[in-house]
């Protein structure tokens, strides 16, 4: 299922979007991606999920809850999580190993692990591409497979990604009156390629509850002020509704297309 996402609400006047170029996929500088998303694809597993922002895209599949296959990872107090992602070329790196330790940390936090008490859930992302924003595309396609498998969360965990970036020495475009940026000023940019990751000052994935709008989890690289956070999370809260609205309408959709095949 596809949906065209509007823009969110505009950013602060810090963030000079509007005097900005057009970006490489003509999107404002607060605009997702239109997102697409498949619940189910895999028949094997116990869910799945395929999330994609853009030709981002990453398919999950959880196995579980289920007996671990070494006691030592069993769990009295509940299941346990674990997580293994799958880049899309070559053998993993050290970066795979701290996004599945993200998506691990988001996920034992959501789901209510006390009503799975002695068992493992072990969730599979293999990266299919990846064009920037692929932290936030893993933890929605884990959330989304783990919705699939039928386990009870506490609440969704909604992710998205936004770079900090230096503006270019002049904007092509922008009107006369409009004051340009100077090149100490940075802008926002929300859900990267990774065209506008490689030239970003610093890179932030914010994950928001669907409950409270909570901050749950946020990682940084790179180098950004305070003040450039406090508006990543505003941005982060306000794109997270669209998503959420999203991912309502996709498993509303998922569900009847179930109940006509029974």
């Amino acid at each position: 299922m596809e949906i065209d996402t509007t823009p969110t609400q505009p950013l602060p006047p810090s963030s000079l979007s509007l005097s900005l170029p057009p970006r490489p996929d003509r999107r404002l500088a607060n605009q997702l991606r239109p997102p697409l998303c498949e619940l189910g694809p895999l028949n094997r597993a116990d869910g799945s999920a395929r999330f994609a922002h853009g030709r981002t895209s990453v398919l999950a599949a959880v196995y579980g809850p289920g007996a671990p296959r070494f006691s030592r990872k069993e769990r009295i107090e509940g299941a346990a999580i674990e997580v293994t992602i799958h880049p899309h070329k070559g053998a993993g790196t050290s970066s795979d190993k701290e996004k599945e330790g993200v998506v691990k940390a988001l996920l034992e936090a959501a789901i209510l692990l006390d009503r799975f008490p002695r068992t493992m859930i072990h969730v599979i992302c293999q990266v299919c591409e990846d064009d920037g924003g692929l932290l936030a595309c893993l933890m929605n396609a884990s959330v989304l497979a783990v919705i699939n498998a039928g386990i009870d969360m506490k609440y969704v965990p909604l992710a998205v990604s936004m770079v900090f970036a230096s503006p270019p020495s002049s904007a092509v475009g922008a009107p006369s009156s409009t004051p340009l940026p100077s090149t100490s000023t940075t802008y926002l940019l929300l859900d990267p390629l990774q065209e506008e990751e490689t030239q970003s000052t610093a890179i932030v994935t914010v994950a928001i509850s669907s409950v409270d709008t909570n901050v749950l989890s946020y990682q940084s690289m790179g180098m950004m002020m305070p003040v450039q956070l406090f508006e990543a999370i505003d941005v982060a809260k306000s794109a997270t509704k669209a998503l959420l609205t999203f991912m309502r309408m996709t498993i509303e959709e998922h569900s009847r297309q179930t109940l006509k095949l029974r």
